[in-house]
């Protein structure tokens, strides 16, 4: 019986040796580790471009008083930089103090004083506006912005002024104006208003204070320079002239409200 007992207690004890060393030897369930899921990465959408618009402003502040400002030359009359309390963009404005009662005379009241761009690039589409007011002028009160400018016999010419109340356009051909459009628009001396016309081939955009007086086409220029206008003795002053070249497909007209969606 002694043999007996001996050999189940070596049994037993050689039986929980290999419990033991099971449970040491074999993980504990919430040790074992769970594959780490990587996360897909989400691709980031690079927003298109929207294309800088090439836009040349004069606003002359930098100009001084009495002398012609750099970039422009005058093909007739007195143009100069002239301070202005009122002047849209301050001190400076460009433009005609009074006198010409003469050369206007002499000319048949068909004195066009003239100042154009020396920059020798030809524009085809853009935009063009600049402020314009008449100080004075006995014969005239009228200015305007040249454009597509060839030579001083032909340009296209967007003007406006009293005392006929008058918005036109024109083109000079051959050194004789054409007028192509015009409608009566009230216009005052010592008045700001700014002019603008959108060019874009043959179809020109009129517009007085960003109202659209009129539409017209017309394809006798293709590009040109531009420039600023005034008659007689209008003591016409123009300030912020700004050009906005158009891209392709660039209308240069405020783009129209979206439609209401279906109920």
């Amino acid at each position: 019986m002694k043999t007996g007992n001996s050999w189940l207690r070596t049994a037993a004890v050689v039986a929980a040796g290999i419990v033991l060393t099971v449970l040491v030897t074999s993980p504990a369930a919430h040790s074992k580790q769970k594959k780490k899921q990587v996360p897909t990465p989400t691709e980031t959408v690079t927003p298109t471009a929207t294309p800088t618009p090439d836009v040349h402003v004069w606003n002359f502040d930098q100009d001084k008083a009495g002398a012609v400002p750099e970039g422009w030359k005058p093909l007739e009359g007195d143009w100069q930089v002239i301070a202005d309390p009122s002047a849209p963009s301050k001190p400076n404005t460009f433009g005609l103090p009074a006198g010409r009662l003469l050369k206007s005379l002499t000319n048949a009241l068909e004195y066009y004083p003239m100042a154009i761009q020396t920059d020798p690039t030809e524009y085809s589409d853009f935009t063009l506006e600049a402020q314009f007011k008449s100080a004075g002028g006995r014969f005239d009160c009228s200015g305007g912005l040249i454009f597509r400018f060839v030579d001083d016999k032909n340009f296209y010419l967007l003007s406006a002024g009293c005392p006929s109340d008058y918005f036109a356009l024109s083109r000079m051909t051959n050194g004789q104006i054409v007028p192509l459009k015009q409608n009566v628009v009230p216009t005052d001396k010592d008045t700001w208003y700014r002019l603008k016309v959108t060019v874009q081939g043959g179809h020109f955009m009129c517009y007085d204070d960003d109202k659209m007086i009129f539409d017209f086409d017309d394809s006798k220029i293709a590009k040109g320079k531009i420039g600023l206008w005034a008659r007689d003795d209008s003591q016409a002053q123009f300030d912020d002239v700004k050009i906005t070249l158009l891209a392709a497909g660039d209308s240069g007209a405020p783009a129209a409200p979206a439609a209401s969606p279906s109920p």
